[in-house]
């Protein structure tokens, strides 16, 4: 007997070839079977794919292959019916006579096909989007994360098909024909409406046929309404891959709001706009390479990149005014209001500029900003301004602040933070170089080289209503300079000195040791601390408030004459009226820019006064507060670096 009979060692062996030869036998049968599965068992996974996450109605009429056996068969699935989700309404999403594409059958069958050749013919489809956002096209629980391009495509063909696209949230209601073509390429033209205007829509693409699917894809994408007129042409890195592709932008619209509506990047509504810029997109990141046009006047450039990560937005740009007109930064509407509120309140100095952040967003960035000239229809000193702002999660510094002035420059930080409650604002500025006659207007009535410290805390929704309530202080000095003879008299309330200057020479000038305003403030209220004056031939001091709620000034201020002085002058110089435009009386002799040739009735009216003040006719009280009754000189120094500080 052999070994074999016996049971020897090699028995097992045989065994296992058998078990394997069986195995391939079996192998290959499925094989075969694989490539000749039926057409009709697609038919449950195509429906669940078309159905996907969401609970929506879907029918097939029937599906066919193109051959008995093939593992890569051109599959077409006919008759193809997929309704609206619920919340969209009645109606169907999709309708289609019959699409074919060849596809590989083990990834049908496990549902995860990308076919690479499509045919389509008859489509219908109806996208809608609503007010909110949620549009039909994708699952409600969808990962937006989820990195799919869908399907590869080397040839498409679109045929008798139709689109329409109802847009809520963009006010954009278009529809009309959609192909793609050998001879034509891609096109899609739509007629509608955007933000009740008329509108018509075209995007272009290249043919789809036999072409590498990774392969730069060309395309036009063009909008025309009165509304906006936004037109981009450029390429895509693989065939209708929106989420990888560049190209240049124009647009021009009544209002950068309405660019806004397409793009919902939460702009603003300005003047008119002429934009251009070169773009690019990855992802869901965005990089404006290179920005430039107009708003309204103002004309401008710059760079951006957007970023989306862990559901915020984060922003990093560089932009540049080589003029910039504020009031360009408002639509009609906004101006309308601006204006209406003028009219109501009046003119003011602080702007009424929003700070409240609600509507930022999960928006956070910085942006290094300058403004080469600033344009106003207003007089103003302002010139030019640069900086830095950041914004992190409704905090908001602007940092490296300076802003130039028609002479001397601010400079500083302003932050606003929204994180919790109202908006607070915070100020800290300088002040340096500045003419104060270029601050006040006041002709050359004093000429001095101010500078000034602002600190100033206060909570609102506008850059005015913070500062109404503003805590803090403000401040500005001078050291240095010449006052006009008359008026140092007149701050010293020495008649007698003023008559003779007015008589002799009133174009007289005397030095100018200080001028100090320093004021505190407490809840929109700026107190002197102090407000004083001291020149060669007089000091003056003041006392009152600045009430920043309305923005009206109540200030008095009493002097006197550092010589002797033959007649005092009994009332002293009050300055009142706003901000915006002071009424300075000059101790009975009229404005203060009147003071150098006062009337004749105003010179004897001030004299009868000042002479019964000496003869001792009047109230002796009111008389000695009249005026300061030894004046000395004041520390000069101390009190400006305590200002400034």
């Amino acid at each position: 007997m052999n070994d074999t009979a016996q049971g020897s060692p090699a028995s097992p062996y045989r065994r296992m070839r058998n078990i394997v030869a069986v195995i391939l036998v079996i192998l290959i049968l499925a094989t075969l079977l694989l490539g000749a599965v039926p057409a009709s068992i697609f038919k449950t996974v195509i429906s669940e794919k078309l159905q996907g996450a969401s609970d929506r109605e879907v029918a097939i009429g029937s599906v066919s292959r193109d051959s008995f056996f093939s593992y890569t068969p051109v599959i077409t699935v006919h008759d193809v019916r997929v309704a609206q989700p619920a919340w969209a309404g009645e109606g169907d999403f999709l309708k289609l006579k019959s699409i074919s594409a060849r596809v590989s059958v083990l990834d049908m069958l496990t549902g995860s096909a990308r076919p690479d050749r499509l045919q389509v013919n008859g489509l219908e489809i109806a996208l809608i989007r609503d007010k909110e956002g949620r549009s039909n096209w994708n699952d409600e629980d969808s990962d937006d994360d989820k990195n799919d391009r869908g399907p590869v495509l080397t040839d498409l063909d679109v045929t008798n098909s139709h689109f329409s696209f109802t847009d809520h949230k963009r006010d954009l209601s278009l529809d009309g024909p959609i192909s793609v073509s050998l001879k034509h390429g891609l096109r899609a033209e739509g007629s509608g409406t955007f933000l009740k205007s008329k509108a018509t829509m075209l995007f272009t693409g290249g043919a789809i046929a036999g072409i590498d699917p990774e392969a730069d894809y060309p395309f036009a994408v063009s909008l025309q309404s009165p509304a906006l007129k936004l037109t981009a042409k450029g390429n895509m890195q693989g065939v209708l891959n929106t989420d990888l592709f560049s190209a240049s932008l124009s647009a021009r619209a009544p209002t950068l709001k309405n660019l806004d509506r397409i793009i919902e990047a939460g702009l603003f509504g300005t003047q008119k706009i002429d934009l251009r810029a070169d773009i690019r997109h990855k992802d869901k990141d965005w990089f404006v390479d290179k920005l430039s046009g107009s708003i309204g006047h103002s004309n401008l450039s710059g760079k951006a990149d957007i970023f989306k990560r862990d559901g915020r937005t984060k922003i990093d740009a560089n932009i540049k005014f080589a003029t910039l007109d504020f009031d360009d930064l408002a639509d009609d509407a906004g101006l309308a209001k601006a204006a209406a509120l003028t009219r109501r309140i009046g003119p003011r100095v602080l702007p009424n500029t929003r700070i409240n952040l609600s509507k930022m967003g999960p928006t956070d960035g910085q942006m290094v900003f300058a403004v080469d000239r600033l344009l106003s229809r207003r007089d103003t000193v302002f010139r030019r301004v640069q900086g830095k702002l950041s914004l992190d999660h409704k905090l908001i510094n602007i940092t490296n602040l300076v802003i130039g002035l028609k002479s001397g420059r601010m400079t500083g930080s302003v932050q606003v933070d929204h994180r919790s409650g109202a908006p607070k604002l915070s100020t800290d500025l300088t002040l340096t170089g500045a003419s104060i006659s270029d601050l006040i207007g006041n002709g050359d009535i004093i000429t001095a080289t101010m500078r000034g410290r602002i600190k100033l805390s206060g909570t609102g929704d506008t850059f005015r209503e913070a500062l109404e309530k503003a805590d803090g202080k403000a401040a500005m000095v001078a050291s240095d300079g010449s006052v006009r003879a008359t008026v140092a008299h007149v701050l010293g309330q020495n008649l007698g000195g003023a008559v003779e200057e007015i008589i002799g020479d009133p174009k007289a000038r005397v030095p100018l040791r200080c001028l100090v305003a320093n004021f505190d403030a407490r809840n929109g209220i700026l107190t002197p601390s102090p407000l004083a004056i001291d020149t060669k031939v007089s000091i003056g001091r003041g006392e009152g408030r600045i009430t920043l709620k309305g923005e009206t000034i109540s200030l008095i201020l009493r002097g006197g004459a550092k010589g002797k002085s033959a007649l005092r002058i009994v009332d002293p110089i009050r300055i009142s009226g706003t901000l915006n435009a002071p009424d300075v009386s000059v101790a009975g002799l009229g404005k203060a820019k009147d003071a150098e040739k006062p009337s004749l009735g105003d010179v004897l009216k001030v004299a009868t006064k000042s002479i019964g003040s000496a003869l001792g006719i009047g109230d002796s009280d009111e008389q000695k507060k009249a005026f300061i009754q030894k004046p000395k000189s004041l520390n000069c120094d101390a009190i400006v670096a305590a200002a400034m500080r």
